[in-house]
């Protein structure tokens, strides 16, 4: 039986492995695989397409900074695109190493924690960001 410790030991020898190939990755190819990580939350989370529409045109910005790469999340009818360029800047930026930004995604770390420990950055619409801050938390 795989006990916590245990789980945390193997989670940062996969990530450990996973930052070469990751570091090395063409944007377009993260974008896919951003873009495959975000449709089994959405297919796993019925609810998170209903709650998007407060988000309507909004694009969030997330950055590994331990990996120095970044992803768009575009956000236009209630439908997620990943993409690796968009135009201009992006209404909200979340920055952090890359298990923090995965954990988050993946509705395994709460927002509120990993923002007040200092783990997460965020900048930008405030509003937009507390909104998606939200459907985040609800997927846990």
């Amino acid at each position: 039986m795989i006990n916590d410790k245990n789980k945390k030991a193997l989670k940062a020898m996969l990530l450990k492995g996973a930052a070469l190939p990751l570091r090395a990755m063409p944007l377009w190819l993260e974008a896919i695989g951003a873009g495959a990580v975000m449709a089994a939350v959405v297919e796993k989370n019925p609810g998170f397409k209903a709650r998007l529409g407060g988000l309507d045109g909004k694009v969030f910005l997330f950055e590994a900074k331990d990996l120095n790469k970044r992803f768009y999340l575009r956000i236009k009818d209630m439908e997620i695109a990943c993409v690796p360029h968009v135009p201009g800047e992006p209404d909200v930026r979340m920055r952090g190493d890359f298990a923090v930004l995965l954990d988050l995604l993946l509705g395994k770390a709460d927002p509120d924690t990993v923002f007040f420990s200092r783990r997460l950055e965020i900048t930008g619409d405030t509003a937009a960001a507390i909104h998606f801050k939200n459907i985040l938390a609800a997927l846990g």
